[in-house]
């Protein structure tokens, strides 16, 4: 059991507790959070049971009173839970990391990218959605954050977020204010594991002794079998006070004395210090018996748990919380009652039956005694002069229209009370016109939209949790994965130690621990349905603008979740106009000899249209001479259309040759040659088309003079 560190040991006898001290602390602090919070989740693990459990919508004296008489259920508080939490799962919150004080827009991008393959990889989405049916339901849910080390041959670590199967077994300080808990001083969570996960991870030796608990909610949630087969132990997490020194530098740096930057040659330039209070978070495992871990220093500066309400209030000085079906309970229970005797009703209610005097019924009464069983073709009677015509069939009883009206009455309690009407369910209402309806869905939308808001909240505190651990367990130089918000993965190595000739320093590129960096959440569809409404708006558009197609047919196809759809995309931006693909491919990035080429292209090609304005004008000159003869004009007016076109002809050449030249990537070592000689032939090209201009201009001033 005592597989504890010389450090551990040391650090809990500075904290002045000894281990059945440290024990007796958390027992009492379990029983004050307990107690504190017991009406809360009585009520909430009762919420709970009424939606998911048969037969919980009855009370147990209502089922008592009314014997074996039917109680039936019409669960439609589940299925408006269900339209509350798929809503939240289909606009999911994302966060955005935003650098602040001396933060990096780049170290952002990758606390980003990286939190994104962090919650990827934990599969933290199935956390949250959990949450999300006990916060609707019972009016909390949470999660934790954890770590792990990389694989069993690694020492280094990995962030993980984990869910809570049962949110009553975490439990908090009920001293603390602040909405998610930011400013609590302890927590306890506590857990049944098996008598095997027991022993291997604490030895045979250790008593198997369950932490005492005093809550029936928190027993009557466990099964009854695993009383015999497993031991209840509690996490324990708390504050204990810490001092340290801030550096201040000659150069306005400010160090942390307990950083590994703190060396001595640094301690040298210390300008002044400032002594700081602050805390460490500390973490033991405990029995009911003995402390089984710990204390452990915990890498954090806050507690790694997550809890989100459904809705929270403190009223005369007590914290209440509770879910979308506490208030709605009593409108389904009338339902339900409603419904049952509609039901009862029909069922006692008498069968119709012929009405016949003796004489139509002598000889046929076995015939009549199965006609509600058998479908007989016709019925035989007896004429009875005294009763004229054939047995009078009369009708069953006739349901009360005081049940109907209660039933109808009751539905539309259960909807006001629960704020979801039917078109935020999706029903079929009297509204006609788009905004109408649209109006009358935000209904429902609006009146729960705390949930999803809280939930949001609670995704920007997690996020808060991950960029306050991540500088110390991502402390290494390491190759990282994040991802985009496309969920494209991309590869940047951290905290990578070079040498800086100019400073004649090591520093550390992409410092993990450098800046503060904060975060803000927002909700709304996937990145999957986005780009799915966005494929779907971008063909339409093609539709109306087909120019669209011409300079962002790339973009389009790239929408689109087809096969071979990033392949077309890319070449169709292959065919994109010139300016359009100077400005996708920086020319910095291009080799020396393909820009000194492009550049040796554009010039000629100014060079061409510099000599035929030279023509233009001489032409336009000749145009004003009175003495110039119609021949004369003639034939500078072919002249003119001839370098027109020949311009024309150079410029779609150019644009080609330039095409070609933008694509080719820096690099490329196997295509140098035939750029070469693309690039000779649109300096041939440039030359003919510069020595034919100079004669058709030498010629037009020979013309010129003539004239004159």
């Amino acid at each position: 059991m005592d597989g504890r560190t010389k450090e551990a040991r040391a650090f809990k006898a500075k904290a002045g507790k000894s281990e059945q001290e440290l024990l007796a602390d958390i027992r009492d602090r379990h029983k004050v959070m307990s107690e504190d919070d017991r009406h809360n989740r009585i009520d909430s693990l009762e919420d709970v049971r009424f939606v998911n459990l048969p037969g919980a919508q009855w009370s147990e004296n209502m089922k008592t009173y009314r014997g074996d008489r039917p109680c039936y259920e019409y669960n439609k508080v589940r299925v408006r839970c269900k339209r509350v939490v798929n809503d939240m799962r289909d606009n999911r919150p994302a966060g955005k990391v935003r650098a602040v004080e001396g933060g990096d827009v780049d170290i952002a991008e990758i606390y980003e990218g990286l939190i994104r393959n962090i919650w990827n990889v934990s599969h933290a989405d199935n956390a949250t959605d959990y949450a999300a049916e006990y916060q609707v339901e019972g009016g909390m849910g949470c999660w934790r954050i954890r770590t792990e080390y990389s694989d069993d041959s690694a020492f280094t670590q990995d962030i993980i977020i984990e869910g809570i199967e049962n949110p009553f077994q975490l439990y908090t300080d009920p001293s603390a204010r602040d909405f998610m808990k930011r400013d609590a001083e302890d927590w306890i969570y506590t857990e049944r594991i098996s008598y095997k996960a027991y022993e291997r991870k604490y030895g045979k030796q250790a008593e198997k002794v369950d932490f005492e608990v005093d809550n029936e909610f928190e027993d009557d949630y466990d099964d009854e079998w695993t009383d015999e087969e497993t031991v209840r132990i509690a996490e324990y997490w708390y504050k204990i006070p810490h001092k340290k020194d801030l550096w201040l530098l000659d150069d306005g740096t400010v160090v942390d004395s307990e950083a590994d930057e703190a060396t001595p040659e640094v301690e040298a330039r210390v300008k002044d210090i400032r002594t700081v209070k602050t805390h460490k978070i500390m973490m033991v495992v405990a029995s009911g018996a003995a402390i089984l871990e710990g204390p452990v220093e915990w890498a954090g500066h806050y507690f790694p748990w997550v809890m989100v309400h459904g809705e929270f209030k403190n009223i005369e000085g007590r914290n209440y919380w509770w879910g979308l079906v506490r208030h709605a309970k009593d409108a389904q229970r009338n339902y339900n009652i409603s419904k049952t005797s509609i039901a009862e009703t029909i069922a006692q209610a008498p069968k119709s039956k012929y009405w016949a005097t003796s004489t139509q019924a002598a000889g046929h009464t076995d015939e009549w005694a199965e006609a509600d069983k058998k479908n007989f073709p016709y019925q035989l009677y007896e004429a009875d002069p005294k009763a004229p015509g054939p047995p009078i069939r009369m009708g069953a009883a006739d349901v009360p229209v005081a049940l109907m009206q209660q039933a109808a009455i009751d539905n539309e309690d259960l909807k006001d009370v629960m704020g979801l009407p039917d078109a935020s369910m999706g029903n079929e209402g009297g509204e006609k016109s788009g905004r109408a309806i649209y109006a009358r869905q935000q209904q429902g939308a609006i009146a729960t939209f705390n949930y999803p808001d809280n939930m949001s909240k609670a995704v920007e505190y997690t996020m808060e949790l991950l960029i306050d651990l991540i500088p110390e367990i991502y402390d290494t130089e390491r190759e990282l994965r994040v991802l985009g918000i496309d969920g494209k993965e991309a590869y940047k190595r951290v905290n990578q130690v070079t040498f800086d000739e100019r400073s004649g320093k090591q520093v550390r590129i992409n410092d993990l621990s450098m800046g503060k960096y904060d975060v803000t959440v927002t909700s709304g569809p996937n990145f999957s349905t986005l780009r799915q409404e966005a494929a779907e708006t971008y063909s339409n558009f093609g539709q109306q603008f087909p120019e669209m197609m011409a300079i962002a047919g790339d973009l389009i196809m790239k929408s689109m979740d087809l096969p071979y759809a990033d392949e077309i995309a890319e070449r169709m931006q292959s065919m994109l106009p010139p300016q359009i693909q100077q400005t996708l491919n920086d020319e910095s990035e291009m080799p020396p000899e393909i820009q000194q080429m492009m550049q040796q292209a554009q010039a000629a090609m100014q060079q061409v249209q510099e000599h035929g304005q030279l023509v233009q004008a001489a032409a336009q000159e000749l145009e004003e001479e009175k003495s110039l003869n119609a021949q004369q004009k003639a034939e500078i007016k072919a002249e003119v259309a001839g370098i027109d076109k020949a311009q024309a002809q150079f410029d779609a050449h150019m644009a080609k040759e330039m095409l070609k030249l933008i694509q080719t990537k820096a690099g490329i070592t196997t295509q140098e040659a035939n750029l070469t000689v693309k690039g000779a032939e649109v300096k041939e090209a440039a030359t003919q088309a510069g020595v034919a201009l100079d004669e058709r201009e030498d010629g037009a001033m020979d013309m010129t003079t003539q004239g004159r």
